[in-house]
């Protein structure tokens, strides 16, 4: 290792230890967003690029997580660390200064992977609430095509809803599960049943990136195009660039 890399990778584990604390204690004053970005050029410079699956629309503190970790993809371990470093100047230009924190707390606090992790996982659990989703629900959830269709020949509600207003549809089109997705429309599921937010399957499809899934739904006779969330976008607005869905069919 090269003294150059030396002290940079000095100065990312200080900085790290320094974040770390300041946002325990809260005498560093963040955004969320500087928050995820500290989080992900923290992941990106001691685990590389981005390996685990998104996750789902649901989980909204986990795909901030994730997108903050994927938007560093392009960055070495070491841009990552400067990175870093230079965010927390540009934050607090005297922080080099701080007097250091002792050796026990160091370990105990374990730089932005431990405390600013640990507090953003402790704000998603206490969002979380105990799964009372129907079983239909929980089955589109978990991708699980055959427990879907044991449940639908049994008579199961096809447009049963969960705690948010979300259907069985709403889940299938989150995980792209094309054959959970048919099995639904072909029992009867609702194609534009909307959630609290207004969102229909297709919204979420597009915005769980599932390609596949928005245009199974989209190509489905009744589909409706033109429905807007409560934020007033269609599913088309909230797909990724590029998609072009719904260009070549008349929204109704």
């Amino acid at each position: 290792m090269s003294q150059a890399d030396s002290d940079l990778e000095t100065a990312f584990e200080a900085a790290c230890q320094f974040v770390g604390l300041a946002t325990t204690n809260k005498s560093l004053s963040v955004t969320d967003d500087q928050l995820l970005r500290f989080y992900g050029l923290y992941k990106q410079a001691t685990a590389g690029a981005c390996d685990a699956a998104k996750p789902s629309f649901f989980d909204r503190r986990g795909r901030a997580k994730w997108r903050a970790w994927h938007s560093c993809k392009c960055l070495s371990s070491s841009q990552a660390q400067q990175q870093y470093v230079h965010l927390l100047t540009e934050l607090h230009p005297g922080w080099s200064e701080a007097p250091s924190s002792s050796d026990t707390t160091k370990q105990k606090q374990g730089g932005v992977g431990g405390p600013v992790q640990s507090r953003m996982a402790d704000a998603q659990e206490e969002d979380e609430e105990p799964d009372a989703a129907p079983p239909l629900l929980r089955a589109a959830r978990c991708g699980d095509a055959a427990a879907v269709g044991r449940m639908l020949q049994h008579g199961a509600d096809p447009n049963q809803r969960g705690n948010d207003g979300e259907t069985a549809l709403h889940w299938a089109a989150d995980r792209g599960q094309l054959q959970a997705l048919r099995m639904l429309l072909d029992h009867g599921a609702d194609i534009n049943a909307i959630d609290g937010d207004g969102m229909a399957a297709l919204h979420y499809a597009a915005l769980a990136e599932q390609e596949a899934a928005a245009r199974l739904l989209g190509a489905e006779p009744g589909a409706k195009l033109d429905l807007r969330s409560t934020d007033g976008e269609t599913a088309a607005a909230m797909a990724p660039p590029g998609w072009g869905l719904f260009t070549n069919k008349q929204e109704a």
